[in-house]
């Protein structure tokens, strides 16, 4: 029987693999950018932050443009924040949500930048830069989230099959060092329909 692996601080436990994730990805971001996603994941991991997720993406947006002030800005960053977890943690749900990854990309990088320029206007820029990093940014900072599922328990078998169908039907090298990194090593050579696992 595998060991669980414990840690008594959600905040350590996360800091630790988004520090080998970005590595692994050879993804570098300012560190306030960096404590912004290990307090995102700690967040939506004990908070009942979660079931944000269970609102289209679309009302949420609505909501925000409906608001003022500094509701609005708060909605918003809730928008870019949602946009960013699924994009890392749920990358394989998009067709059953209806979405496309480039529109969730798209919405999410748009809400933070609104609330990046906000910041800056008010004087905040520390955390302004962070917003405006985390639009610019969003795909691969997204992609640090799916690398720290993919590390982490996080990740199920029937993800990694899933996985592997992707790459399948797409003969994507990311995909296939994604699976190698899970222990998987799809058949090299030939047509990726044709592939196997080993």
């Amino acid at each position: 029987m595998d060991e669980l692996e414990t840690c008594s601080d959600v905040r350590e436990f996360f800091d630790d693999h988004v520090s080998r994730a970005m590595q692994v990805l050879g993804v570098q971001a300012a560190d306030d950018t960096k404590h912004y996603l290990i307090e995102l994941l700690s967040d939506f991991s004990v908070s009942d932050r979660i079931q944000a997720l269970e609102r289209p993406l679309v009302e949420q947006l609505q909501a925000a443009q409906e608001a003022a002030g500094q509701e609005r800005l708060s909605r918003l960053r809730d928008l870019g924040d949602v946009a960013l977890f699924v994009a890392g943690f749920f990358p394989d749900s998009f067709e059953r949500r209806g979405l496309t990854r480039s529109y969730v990309v798209a919405m999410g990088g748009r809400a933070y930048l609104v609330v990046g320029e906000a910041a800056h206007a008010r004087g905040l820029g520390g955390r302004g830069r962070v917003f405006v990093e985390l639009s610019a940014r969003f795909p691969q900072l997204a992609r640090v989230l799916d690398e720290v599922r993919e590390g982490t328990s996080l990740c199920t078998e029937g993800e990694i099959v899933a996985l592997y169908e992707r790459w399948r039907r797409t003969g994507s090298p990311e995909l296939a060092r994604r699976l190698h990194r899970r222990g998987v090593a799809p058949h090299p050579g030939g047509d990726p329909g044709s592939g196997t696992l080993h």
